[in-house]
C-alpha cells in the first residue's frame, strides 16, 4: 500500500500519539481540531484499523495505534533532524536567536555555566533588534517577547519591568537632568516616562520643558545614562549589576510592567532533540538560581 499521498494523515496521527490530545496536536500543527479529526478518520479508513479510542474525557491508542505510533515517532523525528541538517543545523549545534538587551544583560553573564555543562554543544548566539519570524531557517530556538506562533512551545523566562535610573554621579549633583525616552514615534514621544509617572504616582518624574533625549533601544539608553547624559527607563535585569555596584541610582523603587515578557520558544516537534532539550533544561536551572537570589534579596529588605 502506497502511503506517500497520505503523509498528512500519518503526520497528524504521529502528533496526536505523542500528546494523546487532539487539541494539543492541533496547536502544534497549526490547524483546527476538526482538521485533525478529519485526518484521523481518513487514516483509519486507509489502514482498516481503529487507531484511537475514547478514554474517559481523553483519548488512548488502541493496540494497532500503539504499534503504528512506535514506528512513526522515530521516523518523523529523523525527518526533522534531516531537515535541520539540510539547512545548516546539526544535533550538536544550536542557533539561539535572542534580543540584544536580554543577551547582553541576562544570557552572557551565565554562559560559562552552559559551556561547562554542555561542552559538546556549539551554541551560536544570533542577536537581533526586532523579533524575527520563528522558523527553522532563522534559528533553532528563540528568546522573544512575542511567543504567539502556533506549533511552538513557549517557556516564560523573565517578566519585563522598567526601572528609572540615573548615574550616581548625576544623582549626587542634586540638580536637574535630561530625560531619555525610547518611545520615538510621533504622538508617543516620552510616553514611557508618562506611563511610569502615573504608575508610581510620581508626577515630578517628568521633564518640565519636555526636551527629550532619544534612544531606539534600551542598551543605547543605558549607555547614555552611564555617560551622565540623563535618566532612562530600562528593564530591571539590564540595570541590576550596576545598581548593585553603586554606579547607578534608582529614582524610584516602583517597577513598571510592560507585559512584553521574554520567552524561550522552541518548535513542539523538535523539543525532544537532545541539544534543544539540554538548552531548555539549562534555562530552567538558571531561572531557578535567579528566583532563589531574588527571594534572598526580598528577605533582606523585610528583615528588621
Amino acid at each position: 500500500m502506497d502511503f506517500r499521498h497520505n503523509l498528512r494523515a500519518l503526520h497528524t496521527f504521529e502528533t496526536v500519539s505523542r500528546h494523546l490530545s487532539v487539541a494539543a496536536a492541533a496547536e502544534e500543527l497549526g490547524v483546527t481540531q476538526s482538521a485533525v479529526s478529519h485526518q484521523l478518520r481518513l487514516l483509519g479508513e486507509i489502514v482498516g484499523e481503529r487507531l484511537i479510542q475514547k478514554n474517559g474525557r481523553g483519548i488512548a491508542l488502541t493496540d494497532a495505534g500503539r504499534d503504528l505510533s512506535r514506528r512513526l515517532q522515530p521516523a518523523f523525528a529523523e525527518i526533522d533532524r534531516s531537515l535541520a541538517e539540510a539547512i545548516g543545523g546539526t544535533r550538536d549545534r544550536v542557533r539561539l536567536a535572542i534580543c540584544s538587551s536580554f543577551a547582553q544583560a541576562w544570557l552572557v553573564p551565565r554562559l560559562q555555566s552552559f559551556y561547562q555543562i554542555h561542552p559538546d554543544i556549539d551554541l551560536q548566539i544570533l542577536m537581533y533588534a526586532q523579533d524575527p519570524e520563528l522558523s527553522d531557517a532563522s534559528g533553532d530556538a528563540f528568546v522573544t517577547t512575542l511567543p504567539r506562533d502556533r506549533g511552538y512551545h513557549a517557556q516564560l523566562l523573565w517578566p519585563e519591568n522598567l526601572v528609572p535610573i540615573v548615574s550616581s554621579a548625576v544623582a549626587a549633583r542634586k540638580k536637574g537632568f535630561r530625560y531619555i525616552t525610547t518611545e520615538l514615534q510621533p504622538g508617543k514621544i516620552g510616553s514611557d516616562w508618562q506611563a511610569y509617572a502615573r504608575y508610581a504616582g510620581r508626577a515630578d518624574l517628568l521633564p518640565l520643558d519636555c526636551r527629550w533625549l532619544f534612544a531606539s533601544h534600551y542598551v543605547i539608553a543605558l549607555d547614555m545614562v552611564r555617560r551622565d547624559l540623563g535618566a532612562a527607563l530600562v528593564p530591571d535585569f539590564l540595570a541590576q549589576p550596576e545598581l548593585d555596584a553603586g554606579e547607578l541610582t534608582l529614582l524610584d523603587q516602583a517597577k513598571l510592567p510592560t507585559h512584553e515578557d521574554y520567552h524561550l520558544c522552541i518548535k513542539e516537534s523538535r523539543r525532544t532533540e537532545p541539544a534543544l532539550d539540554a538548552l531548555m533544561r539549562w534555562f530552567r536551572q538558571e531561572l531557578g538560581k535567579s528566583q532563589r537570589c531574588a527571594q534572598k534579596e526580598t528577605l533582606k529588605l523585610v528583615q528588621p
